[in-house]
């Protein structure tokens, strides 16, 4: 092996060895406070926090288990002390259960002050639990849940992975990230980009601003944008396929050999047809492709419009 290549997998190897420290370091702190609750059938988790980030993690059983973490000056503290007490008497922190619901109130009293700590939580509760949250700032991830979630956020990121149900986001800003679902998806948001990859069901979005990118969706996709570009590279059309911006530029990637009907138009119109009958202009595509069927809308005030075929 050359000077090259050995210089190259000892780079590699002390990258990879950091990073799995760095992952194991994460998950080896213990928690500041763990509270611990069982429910009696299908549960609610209901959520209002000012700035907290949240982990929910669906897994077997009936329990659900709160762990909160505290960050002091950016240092994890395990253990309760003068300092992180009096930053915590700024919080109001309810941690609560009332039948099936678990209720998680975090929120700060006194805006105006600089807090030196920092919470975030990670939930483990049942797979069939629907969620609730109402938050103005800080990161939500949820995976392997089976309910209904329902996310309003003015800040932060929203993360949905490996979960199935029906999935409605409201956000200001923050990225919006889906894989894996199976259900209907409803988005709106104010700005940040949205990724969907991986959904069984019907898609709706709506974006004041920020990028969309989407990719193997089975059912109907609706996107409203404003602004930022939109694309979709899919591997199968089964219903509507409707995107549009007031600008930016919009790009969908289909299969060959479907039957479509196409309603394109923008600042250029893009597309090779064969087998297509209908009226081709530099800026709108209107008529049928392969004989007609799915249809397919796309518009944009001022980008351009592009369709390819795979």
């Amino acid at each position: 092996m050359n000077l090259l290549k050995t210089t190259f997998v000892i780079t590699l190897l002390v990258f990879l060895s950091l990073q799995l420290t760095a992952f194991a370091a994460e998950f080896r702190v213990d928690p500041y406070l763990t509270k611990k609750f069982t429910l009696n059938g299908a549960g609610n988790l209901h959520v209002e926090t000012s700035g907290s980030a949240f982990s929910v993690t669906g897994a077997s059983g009936n329990s659900v288990v709160v762990d909160m973490y505290v960050k002091l000056d950016g240092k994890e503290m395990e253990t309760e002390n003068a300092a992180v007490k009096k930053e915590l008497e700024n919080y109001t922190i309810n941690i609560s259960q009332s039948g099936n619901t678990i209720s998680l109130i975090v929120k700060r009293k006194n805006h105006s002050m600089r807090s030196k700590i920092n919470l975030s939580f990670k939930i483990q509760v049942p797979k069939e639990m629907s969620s609730k949250f109402q938050s103005s700032g800080g990161s939500i991830a949820i995976a392997g849940l089976k309910g209904n979630q329902d996310i309003a956020t003015s800040g932060g990121s929203i993360t949905v992975l490996n979960s199935e149900g029906n999935l409605k986001t409201r956000s200001s800003g923050g990225s919006f990230r889906v894989e894996n679902f199976i259900g209907g998806v409803e988005v709106q948001t104010s700005g940040g980009s949205t990724k969907v990859d991986g959904l069984t069901g019907d898609l709706i979005v709506g974006s004041s601003g920020g990028s969309v990118n989407l990719a193997a969706i089975r059912g109907s996709i609706n996107v409203n944008s404003s602004g930022g570009s939109i694309k979709a590279e899919l591997s199968s059309v089964e219903k509507s396929l409707s995107m549009k911006s007031s600008g930016g530029s919009i790009t969908a990637i289909v299969p060959k050999g479907l039957g479509m009907n196409l309603d394109l138009s923008g600042g250029r119109v893009n597309s090779s047809l064969s087998n297509f009958d209908g009226e081709i202009k530099k800026d709108r595509i209107l008529g049928k492709i392969n004989g007609g069927g799915i249809p397919v809308t796309m518009h944009s005030s001022g980008g351009s419009i592009n369709l390819e075929f795979n």
